[in-house]
């Protein structure tokens, strides 16, 4: 049915609408993200687009169930109303999570809880696709004038929601993401051309400008005061809640909240038992990181005296070393490190510092300026940048790089299947960190230590033999030494090979804090697997030994880079036991808590996939050809899966380069979107209609990918020390062409079906998007457990199969083309 010539919508105010919908939806997607490191965990990043693919995909099975239900001069008035419950669903869904409970527990109330979850996500998908939709299939303008405004909208809010990010919360950024696509329903009614009583009667009380001004008002307040949209549960605990809180501020980054200076005890890593502490605590301010990690900034008077307990943490031991004219600090935080260096007399300092909010609290905010004293340091430069970025980029020769327990609590415990702190713990940001060392210099890394388990510490011994052997050396064990407590490891690893005098002097030391040697030059590890791992001749020598492991110990490389997810899947049922039996905490547990989280998801994904896409449209497919069905489901599937294994092995690709999860997915949904849309376009002119041009683009996107996931790693080495705006140029190089090419597959799947029977259409498209909602979870399995490239590669071979498939559909519409005049001959011969 066409629409009444009297009643077509005003164009600008149309196109505006879905400007604004499109750019809505990208801005709550990513800031999904953020809110979930808050609530939940940060390997939650891709159920966020798990779940957008979702809602979306089932608003348009909606959309096709309805459709006799749909007048075409209704069609702006009804995207005005659900671009208004979409935009009144953004912070519905907000308010439900952040009092959701998501712990894990062998109970069914996990299950809902996750379950509600997922659907307290998806509703405002929903509602969004209902619009879009309807916006792309029921317009009475040109598809591709549409779909060209939908793809800018939608590269707006990825380009704009890291800037807003800076700017404001997390929740008033899905506040304000609900504030536009009011202002999409706003346009949609301004657009609609039918008399004032009919659009009275069409909308109602689903006017937009009440939600317009209440959402504002909302935006206002959670934006100036402390009495707007705030987490109650934080990593399934209630958060403290102190009076007069002096600080909070959201970033791309973190959450970070800063409570009024109180009477804290001293808080050591590692305290030798020499240490005592004073009869009465020092003032200190606790600084809460997403709920579930946290730093002090210990008050610097200016007087070496205040920060003298400093002296007794094993963290510091590399400090004692002789020699030490300029040092740097990975992840200045609140600055303990940087305080450090400066009671051991180091003349030169540098903190790098991955988040500004840490720098702008030591050198900007006034209160905290003057309380944590490090401004007063007259020979320490702070620097805002990733430390991998830095460092390669950086001159400068520096005597000890230390790096200690830079990370957060729930990226030891859970995984960290795609934060940032997992770049730094790899081989190759370690060749980087060397590299920067002077010929004398020293790299000294802590973390955790458990008696029972070579954990984390196991691991960064895997991964200092393996970077000493990378340098060129031939046998480790000379330039390493790790001393231990009960909880906390510290590695000192030289660039060249321990003195004698070296080795004796940090040996006494460790004996009169009263700590352990672990290993040493000339001390044995206790362990015989970590004798083996250090000495092991090569980098491959070392995996082998690690193979034989309870947990992961191999040498963690930007290919699998997760340093802190060291549980196996294969060993998950090990695992369980043990924490059924034993007392084990920390990164088996974490780690466990993660895969059955991953697990969890992945079944409620496939009961929402059933019950929102796959079971309605069934009956699209009820008279087809069984062929036709046949492989226009595998074909569908493919291109579901091959889109989204490309998706998130270059979101965890751009991760480790770029610095950040937030800024792999702004770039690379903002890539993929606009360029596959853009192909999309091109490929209604430059069709694949022929076996030849089917051939030629699927072994060229396979090629593609497969060259990617072997060449990728190459290209970062050689571009990490550029800026992170060249850095997303090199990003935006590699993702668009790729994105380009995989536009073509959805309209060619769909014109080879349509030349065939336009009836099951429908169902091939919420194939697609089911699976690409299952895709989403299987390639983070995939890339936790064989590596990135392993994922890149399943979807190189998932578009290699794509070409006998498209070809067997092509033959099945030239049969139907040829045996159509003969079907018409018999016809007029009886």
């Amino acid at each position: 049915m066409e629409t009444r010539p009297d009643l077509v919508p005003r164009r600008s105010w149309f196109l505006g609408g879905v400007f604004l919908i499109t750019a809505a939806v990208l801005v709550f997607q990513i800031v999904q993200t953020r809110v979930l490191s808050v609530i939940a965990w940060y390997y939650l990043a891709f159920f966020a687009i798990s779940v957008a693919m979702l809602g979306m995909t089932a608003g348009a099975v909606w959309v096709y169930r309805r459709q006799a239900d749909l007048r075409p001069e209704e069609l702006a008035s009804t995207l005005a109303k659900y671009s208004l419950a979409t935009a009144i669903a953004m912070p519905v869904s907000l308010v439900v999570q952040l009092c959701l409970i998501t712990s894990l527990s062998a109970s069914l109330i996990t299950l809902a809880s996750w379950t509600l979850m997922m659907a307290a996500m998806a509703i405002p998908y929903v509602f969004a696709g209902i619009a879009v939709s309807l916006a792309l299939t029921r317009s009475p303008f040109p598809v591709s004038q549409v779909y060209g405004v939908d793809l800018l909208g939608a590269a707006a809010g990825c380009v704009g929601v890291v800037g807003l990010l800076n700017l404001l919360s997390g929740p008033s950024t899905i506040v304000l993401a609900g504030l536009v696509s009011a202002l999409a329903s706003w346009c949609f009614t301004k657009s609609d051309t039918a008399p004032e009583r009919e659009v009275a009667e069409k909308a109602g009380y689903l006017r937009p400008m009440p939600a317009i001004v209440v959402l504002s008002a909302l935006l206002l307040v959670d934006t100036f005061t402390s009495f707007g949209l705030r987490p109650l549960l934080v990593k399934d605990q209630l958060e403290p809640r102190t009076r007069g809180a002096r600080y909070e501020k959201w970033n791309s980054y973190s959450r970070i909240v800063a409570n009024p200076p109180g009477p804290v005890a001293q808080y050591l890593w590692s305290p030798s038992a020499l240490y005592t502490p004073p009869v009465s605590d020092p003032p200190k301010v606790s600084l809460h990181i997403d709920g579930a990690a946290g730093t002090v900034i210990s008050h610097y008077d200016g007087t070496k005296e205040s920060i003298a307990f400093l002296k007794y943490d094993l963290v510091n031991l590399a400090y004692n070393l002789p020699g030490l004219r300029k040092s740097a600090v990975i992840g200045v935080g609140g600055g303990r490190d940087i305080l450090s260096a400066h009671l051991f007399g180091v003349p030169e300092i540098v903190g790098v510092e991955l988040n500004p909010i840490f720098v702008e609290l030591h050198t900007v905010h006034p209160f905290f300026k003057a309380f944590s004293g490090l401004s007063t340091l007259p020979n320490l430069k702070l620097h805002v940048d990733d430390a991998r970025s830095w460092f390669a980029s950086s001159k400068e020769q520096v005597d000890l790089i230390q790096m200690s327990m830079i990370d957060t609590w729930a990226a030891t415990g859970a995984g960290a299947f795609s934060l940032s702190e997992n770049g730094l713990y790899t081989l190759e940001a370690w060749r980087t960190f060397l590299r920067r060392l002077s010929d004398h210099g020293v790299f000294t890394v802590s973390r955790w230590y458990s008696p029972s388990d070579l954990n984390e510490t196991g691991r960064m011994i895997a991964l200092a033999t393996a970077a000493t052997l990378d340098g060129g050396h031939d046998d480790a064990r000379p330039h390493m030494l790790v001393a231990r407590s009960a909880h906390v490891a510290t590695l000192v690893l030289s660039k060249r090979p321990f003195t004698p005098e070296q080795v004796k002097l940090l040996e006494d030391e460790i004996a009169r804090l009263r700590f352990d040697v672990l290993l040493a030059p000339n001390v044995e590890p206790e362990s015989k697997l970590l004798a083996s791992i250090v000495h092991s001749r090569s980098i491959d020598e070392i995996n082998r030994v690690a193979a034989s492991a309870y947990l992961d110990l191999s040498v963690p490389t930007d290919n699998r880079p997760f340093f802190f997810n060291q549980l196996r899947f294969s060993e998950i049922p090990r695992a369980a036991r043990r924490t059924l039996t034993h007392s084990d905490g920390g990164v088996v547990r974490g780690n466990l808590v993660a895969s059955i989280v991953l697990g969890l998801i992945l079944l409620i994904s496939l009961a929402a996939v059933a019950g929102t896409i796959v079971l309605p449209l069934r009956g699209a497919m009820r008279h087809a050809q069984p062929r036709l069905v046949a492989l226009g489901t595998l074909y569908f599937s493919l291109i579901g899966f091959g889109f989204m294994f490309s998706e998130i092995s270059l979101l965890q690709y751009f991760s480790v380069y770029l610095g950040h999860p937030v800024y792999s997915l702004g770039v690379c949904l903002f890539s993929l979107i606009l360029a596959s849309g853009v192909g999309s376009l091109v490929s209604g002119r430059l069709t694949l209609g022929t076996p030849r041009a089917l051939l030629a683009w699927g072994l060229f996107v396979g090629g593609y990918l497969f060259v990617a996931q072997h060449s990728l790693a190459h290209l970062f080495e050689a571009t990490t020390a550029w800026q992170l705006w060249a850095r997303i140029g090199v990003a935006l190089a590699v993702v668009m062409p790729l994105g380009f090419l995989l536009g073509f597959a959805f309209p060619t799947g769909m014109r080879l079906i349509e030349a065939v029977d336009r009836k099951p259409t429908p169902w091939f498209w919420g194939i697609n998007g089911a699976t690409g909602v299952l895709a989403s979870v299987l390639a983070v399995i995939i890339g936790i457990a064989f590596g990135i490239n392993v994922t890149m590669a399943t979807a190189s071979v998932c578009y290699w199969c794509l070409i006998p498939t498209a070809l067997g559909l092509l033959r099945i519409s030239r049969e139907l083309r040829d045996a159509t005049p003969a079907a018409e001959a018999v016809a007029a011969a009886e």
